[in-house]
């Protein structure tokens, strides 16, 4: 039985799964999270990016979330470089609220460009990979598409991964594919939105912002955030000594942009 909720919104986001979709909805639960130690310099290991924003290259599959209620598991491939215009940034299951105006607000590729040419970050991964939203019943699904995802980031030699979620129940999306991953021999960090549910299914590091759903990595066009969410992440990766760290960030939406 899952223990009674605090927060707001997820009491009405599982109200309205239960009413909707599934009326024996839980949150995941499995229990303490794995760890993966950091690699000894973690800011020269090479990084993948993950989102659940559902966005994918022009011409890709579909996702199937509008057709399938209980949600797809599946993941598209985005590789290092890819321009906002090679994007599909008008699919129907994309919250336009902001990734339209900034897909770097989901998955900051150019961000993590920037941090690495600086010496702040360590080399972009050949490959990154985005899932979609709204993945109501992850499990056996989400497994299968990690143990896939973990063979590709392995080809490409990742040791860190970052994990951002773009929606309440992509939460609880992100933390079960960081512990896959994590099981895997890769380190992570989440990005959570909702540290309850974080708390709720476990996940090795996170980083709790208070940013707006949609938008994991800051308002768009603010460069300077999206990169300072990426140290953060790095930072935690670097300081966390057990599993089930959260870090609190102090992080402001539409903090001042001294350098764009």
């Amino acid at each position: 039985m899952m223990r009674a909720i605090q927060d707001p919104v997820l009491r009405r986001l599982v109200e309205r799964i239960r009413a909707q979709v599934d009326p024996d909805f839980e949150f995941a639960s499995p229990g303490p999270a794995p760890w993966c130690p950091p690699p000894a310099r973690v800011l020269e290991a090479p990084v993948a990016l993950i989102t659940t924003s559902g966005l994918h290259l022009k011409g890709d599959r579909p996702f199937t979330a509008l057709e399938n209620p209980l949600g797809d598991t599946s993941f598209r491939v985005i590789a290092a470089g890819t321009p906002a215009s090679a994007l599909d940034l008008t699919a129907p299951y994309i919250d336009q609220r902001f990734i339209s105006a900034d897909p770097e607000v989901a998955i900051p590729l150019r961000a993590l460009d920037a941090l690495h040419r600086q010496g702040l970050a360590g080399p972009p991964a050949a490959r990154h990979a985005s899932f979609c939203g709204g993945i109501v019943r992850p499990l056996p699904g989400l497994e299968k598409s990690a143990s896939d995802l973990a063979a590709l980031l392995r080809e490409d030699g990742v040791r860190v991964v970052l994990l951002f979620p773009s929606c309440p129940l992509c939460v609880q999306t992100v933390c079960l594919l960081a512990r896959a991953l994590e099981s895997d021999g890769f380190s992570t960090v989440c990005v959570t939105l909702v540290p309850e549910l974080t708390g709720i299914v476990g996940a090795p590091r996170s980083l709790a912002l208070r940013f707006r759903f949609g938008a994991p990595c800051g308002d768009p066009g603010n460069a300077a955030l999206h990169r300072a969410v990426i140290q953060s992440a790095l930072a935690l990766l670097e300081e966390a000594r057990e599993p089930g760290t959260v870090h609190r960030s102090s992080l402001l939406w539409r903090e001042p942009r001294p350098d764009q």
